[in-house]
């Protein structure tokens, strides 16, 4: 996403107010009030590019993803480092707890918020600190302290104190089957899954400014706005559990379901779910079958892995999306 396009959807978002939707504020103590440019809240990486900050392909000229946004502090102690805190965006329950640094996001926190339009996770990485009164499934309020912002990773480049920020993201959980499909994989036979179903892998996020920056949001209808970049066709006579998790996403009778129609955003979100019938050709002889491609976005699903490089086969994250996607409906 562009700085220009930021910023218009962040005026967008101050100035909607939709009718009977959940409840948002902005995830630190910065005062939303005075964001007039997104410069005002956005902390880029070494590199100095403020679209580096944004989500998409962002980074190194477009060949690495950042699945969220990275909010700068908008108060530092005498020696530079961040004293802004890090609050709930929304209701939820406490979902997860990192509190060693073992990864690139640090020390972070997951929240799921069962009683948004979807049930979406929030996430908050790279914090100093956790606060200490936090409990894995204990429910918390929009605006409660869950830690300060910092700057802790374990990532090949150390963040320095002078780019401590709030790494943000919001999504969706691919499988509650991810741990099983991940010890199965031999790639990982050394490398253990240190955070269970909150690993990355098995998380897929959407632009953070689609909700930010507004008093309210119907988050399913901003997960939908997302365009339909590809879709595939799914052979499995038992549901996925994704399904499941996210009827809102569902359309047609699951109860009759040879298989499914999956519509996939650029990032690989699973957008919408088609039950197929026995007799619809959309149903794949095999387990499944990558069906169209929107080719105006073609360069991004290239990038991102999502399509081969020839911009016409599976890419290597859409085959390992449907894997986990499919891990429990075999």
């Amino acid at each position: 996403m562009s700085l220009r396009n930021s910023l218009a959807l962040l005026f967008l978002c101050l100035t909607a107010l939709p009718l009977g939707a959940t409840d948002i504020v902005w995830p630190t103590t910065m005062d939303r009030a005075l964001i007039r440019t997104p410069q005002e809240y956005l902390q880029p990486t070494v590199s100095g590019k403020m679209e580096s900050a944004l989500f998409g392909m962002v980074r190194e000229e477009g060949k690495r993803f950042h699945e969220g946004i990275d909010i700068r502090p908008a108060k530092t102690n005498a020696d530079g480092e961040a004293l802004d805190l890090v609050l709930a965006a929304m209701d939820g329950q406490v979902a997860y707890l990192n509190a060693n640094v073992n990864g690139p996001y640090g020390r972070y926190v997951v929240l799921h918020h069962t009683a948004a339009e979807i049930p979406v996770y929030t996430l908050y990485a790279h914090l100093a600190k956790i606060e200490p009164t936090l409990k894995t499934a204990q429910p918390i309020r929009r605006g409660t302290v869950i830690g300060l912002m910092g700057r802790t990773s374990a990532g090949v480049s150390p963040i320095t104190k002078d780019r401590s920020h709030l790494h943000f993201e919001v999504g969706l959980m691919l499988s509650t089957g991810f741990n099983r499909w991940y010890a199965a994989q031999p790639e990982n036979k050394q490398s253990p899954n240190l955070h269970g179903l909150y690993n990355g892998q098995n998380l897929i996020g959407m632009d953070p400014l689609l909700i930010l920056g507004q008093p309210k949001v119907d988050i399913l209808a901003a997960l939908r706005s997302q365009p339909t970049a590809l879709t595939v066709g799914l052979r499995t006579n038992k549901m996925p559990d994704f399904v499941q998790n996210y009827p809102a996403l569902m359309r047609g009778d699951a109860s009759r379901a040879a298989g499914w129609y999956v519509e996939f955003s650029w990032q690989g979100m699973p957008i919408r779910w088609t039950a197929l019938d026995a007799k619809s050709p959309q149903l794949p002889a095999g387990r499944w079958r990558l069906l169209e491609i929107d080719q105006t976005q073609r360069t991004r699903l290239i990038q991102r892995k999502m399509l081969g490089a020839d911009g016409r086969t599976p890419g290597e994250l859409l085959t390992q999306n449907l894997e986990v996607l499919l891990s429990t409906a075999r």
